[in-house]
């Protein structure tokens, strides 16, 4: 039998009471679902689950499935397991997490606290995100729940694949990284180093532009003891500036160049369009 109830203030329940214990009641129901709606009565957000036990201010739900529905955007949440707070509606999600939304956002983790009328989402658990050409691994996120804007606390690692391009751009930083999707940049921090098809970066913090819509990498700006390899050259500098579009690289703060000439490139060799 599924049970459906409609609620304004989830405060109120109508399940039946199964005594447990003096003084404690559960209320066990197979086939969960629970639905909220805004005071315009519009929905808010609906949980199914296989099961769900009312324990106190608590709802903890088995095989948890759940839409939230915000200003043009619906985000899915599925997990083995969740525990809803009847009083604040936040929820903690464990097992196989999975947040999805309808700009293609995706995230998987172990552990996620969704704290709903704050609208934010966080977890110190490894988490693995995608969109479009985005693919982020780290330790840890803190975020808004529709990822507009991103912290990825430690260990990140970002694959950029850029449109109609073979090579990806891969960056790896101690952390943290921070993403900000409506102003299309991200900022890494600490021990960056940057994988490009051309040579690879290191520096103290670099912040990546890019173009949603072309879905291209537009600029690098990397800052703090800046270091470029390729092949068996490498520059030094305290900013270095990528420009993708003209493939140029810009040096600031006493560059300086340890040059290796070999016999393939005829003692010549460029970086990023560094002559």
């Amino acid at each position: 039998m599924r049970y459906t109830i409609y609620l304004i203030f989830i405060s109120v329940f109508f399940f039946a009471s199964v005594p447990v214990s003096q003084g404690s009641t559960k209320q066990k129901i197979d086939d969960f679902y629970l639905s909220n709606f805004k005071k315009d009565g519009s929905s808010d957000w609906e949980i199914e689950g296989k099961e769900a036990i009312v324990d106190g201010d608590y709802i903890n739900i088995k095989t948890m499935s759940a839409n939230y529905y915000t200003d043009g955007d619906t985000i899915s949440a599925k997990s083995n397991k969740a525990r809803l707070n009847k009083k604040n509606q936040n929820i903690q999600l464990d097992g196989n997490v999975v947040i999805e939304n309808k700009e293609g956002w995706n995230l998987k983790t172990e552990h996620l606290d969704w704290q709903q009328k704050k609208n934010y989402i966080k977890t110190d658990s490894p988490v693995h995100t995608e969109k479009d050409e985005f693919l982020v691994k780290a330790e840890g996120l803190y975020a808004d729940s529709q990822l507009k804007k991103a912290d990825f606390k430690k260990d990140v690692q970002v694959t950029y694949r850029e449109k109609d391009k073979k090579d990806a751009t891969t960056i790896n930083c101690d952390g943290p990284l921070e993403i900000d999707y409506n102003k299309s940049q991200a900022t890494f921090k600490d021990n960056v180093v940057v994988n490009h098809a051309q040579g690879k970066l290191f520096s103290d913090a670099a912040t990546l532009f890019f173009d949603r819509k072309e879905k291209a990498i537009t600029k690098i700006v990397s800052e703090g003891h800046v270091k470029i390899v390729r092949d068996s050259n490498v520059t030094f500098a305290k900013k270095a500036t990528y420009l993708a579009g003209e493939e140029k690289l810009i040096l600031e703060g006493s560059p300086r160049l340890i040059y290796f000439p070999d016999e393939e490139n005829n003692g010549s060799s460029g970086f990023f369009g560094m002559d």
